[in-house]
C-alpha cells in the first residue's frame, strides 16, 4: 500500500511539472479536483448513511414538490410529504431535517430520482474523446443505489454542425436538413428541460450508462423531461441498437 501511494504521488508531481500552458493548467486543475472528489466518494462508499444525510441536507431542502406531483403520488408518498413538508402557495416545501431514513428512501425512488427526472451528475475526468465532467442527465431507471442515465450536453454534435454548414452553403434545403438530423438515430435534440434554463441541448444514446448515486450533485437542480421527449428517447434507443445489431458481422 505504502509503495503504491508513493508511486502515485511521484506520478502526480511529474504530471504537475508538465502543466506549462494555460490550457494545460486548466486541464490539470480539473484533474486534481476530480482526484479529490473521487477519493471522497471512495471513502464514503461503505457509509450507507452518507447519501441519505446529503439528500436530507441539500436535495430535499432545495427541491420543491408541486401540487401536481403530490396529487399523482401514492398514499404512502402523500403521507410522507404531509409529515415532512409545509404547503405554501400550492407548493410543498421541505421542513424536517430529522426525517426518517426510510422516508428519504421512498422520496428518492418515487419523487426525486424517478424515470424522466433530470439531475446533475459528475461523470469524472475524461480521457481523449470520453464524456466527462459535471452534466445533467435524464434518469431512465432507478436501481436505488445506482441510476441508469442518459447524459445531456449543451455542446452541438459534430453531425449537426456538418448538416448546418451544408444548409448554409445552399447544398441542401431546410427540409432536407431537418430530415437528415432526424435520421441520426444516435442523437436526441432537447429544446426544453422543465426547471432548467431554456436552451438547446443534446443527448447521445450511446452514452447511456449506470452510475453510482454518489456521483450526484446533491445540491443541484432537479428538472423533468416531457413525455414526448421520453418517448423519442425510447424510440431512438430501439432504432440505434437495432441498426447496430444489423450492421454487426456474423460470427
Amino acid at each position: 500500500m505504502k509503495e503504491s501511494y508513493i508511486k502515485c504521488l511521484k506520478k502526480l508531481r511529474e504530471f504537475r511539472k508538465l502543466l506549462n500552458k494555460k490550457e494545460e493548467q486548466k486541464k490539470g486543475k480539473l484533474y486534481f479536483t476530480w482526484i479529490k472528489d473521487k477519493t471522497e466518494k471512495v471513502e464514503k462508499e461503505d457509509d450507507e448513511e452518507y447519501i441519505y444525510r446529503n439528500i436530507a441536507k441539500y436535495t430535499l431542502q432545495n427541491y420543491v414538490i408541486s401540487k401536481y406531483t403530490y396529487n399523482k403520488s401514492n398514499k404512502i408518498v402523500k403521507l410522507i410529504i404531509k409529515s415532512n413538508y409545509i404547503l405554501k402557495d400550492n407548493k410543498y416545501i421541505f421542513n424536517n431535517q430529522e426525517i426518517a431514513v426510510e422516508d428519504v428512501k421512498i422520496l428518492m425512488k418515487y419523487v426525486l430520482f424517478k424515470r424522466g427526472n433530470v439531475v446533475w451528475i459528475d461523470f469524472g475526468f475524461n480521457v481523449g474523446n470520453e464524456f466527462g465532467g459535471m452534466h445533467p442527465a435524464v434518469i431512465l431507471k432507478n436501481f436505488e443505489k445506482d441510476l441508469f442515465v442518459l447524459p445531456i450536453s449543451s455542446k452541438k454534435p459534430i453531425e449537426y454542425i456538418r448538416i448546418e454548414k451544408e444548409l448554409e452553403h445552399g447544398k441542401i434545403t431546410l427540409e432536407e436538413s431537418k430530415k437528415q438530423k432526424n435520421e441520426i438515430t444516435e442523437m436526441i435534440e432537447l429544446d426544453k428541460i422543465n426547471g432548467f434554463k431554456k436552451m438547446l441541448r443534446w443527448a447521445r444514446i450511446t452514452r447511456m450508462k449506470k452510475v453510482s448515486i454518489l456521483r450526484l450533485n446533491f445540491s443541484g437542480t432537479i428538472g423533468t423531461l416531457d413525455g414526448i421527449y421520453m418517448d423519442s428517447i425510447s424510440n431512438k434507443i430501439c432504432l440505434e441498437f437495432n441498426n447496430t445489431n444489423k450492421s454487426a458481422p456474423k460470427i
